[in-house]
């Protein structure tokens, strides 16, 4: 069954394309059937995601890949990527999906080596914005093949990035969250 619509939103040239009257109205329609939106972005279309969720409030909203910021570089250059993404934290209908790091780091080559370090202080942004209630975790399988990882190293990595939270916490982020989101019986 299907229980949610992705955007392939990361590919546009437009950066406006996500607060266009034709998906609002498409986006109220998958609203409607009950459906969820996971908006695979980029930190440009980030700053939308608010005004997405505040003008249809009934859509569940998780922001894919916490938005592929420039893993490789410090927040320091990623002031909107954090501004936005707290932004769109303060919306109840918007959750965040931590995926896609290691393909994040050095997208174009994938040579760039990384520890759970490379990744901590965006997790931490996004954790904390979004709490242990709105954050899941995403593997980016089979994608994350291109950098040399597998799943069972990405999954470590989760695993280490959520590992000073209570267990009962990282239940929520690891399934739980994800099972309630997408509506899933599990």
């Amino acid at each position: 069954a299907v229980v949610s619509t992705q955007s392939t939103g990361d590919m546009e040239q437009e950066h406006d394309w996500v607060i266009g009257d034709k998906v609002i109205e498409g986006l109220r329609r998958v609203a409607a059937r009950g459906k969820t939106f996971d908006f695979l972005a980029r930190p440009h279309h980030l700053a939308h995601v608010s005004t997405l969720a505040r003008a249809i409030p009934e859509l569940k909203i998780v922001i894919d890949h916490i938005a592929k910021p420039l893993l490789s570089k410090s927040l320091s250059v990623c002031d909107d990527w954090k501004a936005n993404m707290l932004s769109a934290a303060s919306c109840p209908n918007v959750y965040c999906k931590i995926s896609g790091l290691v393909t994040e780091v050095d997208p174009a080559s994938h040579s760039t080596p990384w520890t759970p370090q490379t990744f901590q202080d965006h997790v931490t942004v996004v954790l904390e914005g979004f709490g242990a209630e709105r954050c899941m975790i995403g593997s980016d399988w089979p994608v994350l093949r291109l950098t040399g990882a597998n799943y069972k190293s990405v999954n470590e990595l989760h695993k280490t990035l959520i590992s000073g939270m209570s267990k009962e916490d990282q239940v929520k982020i690891t399934g739980d969250n994800a099972a309630r989101f997408y509506g899933l019986k599990i």
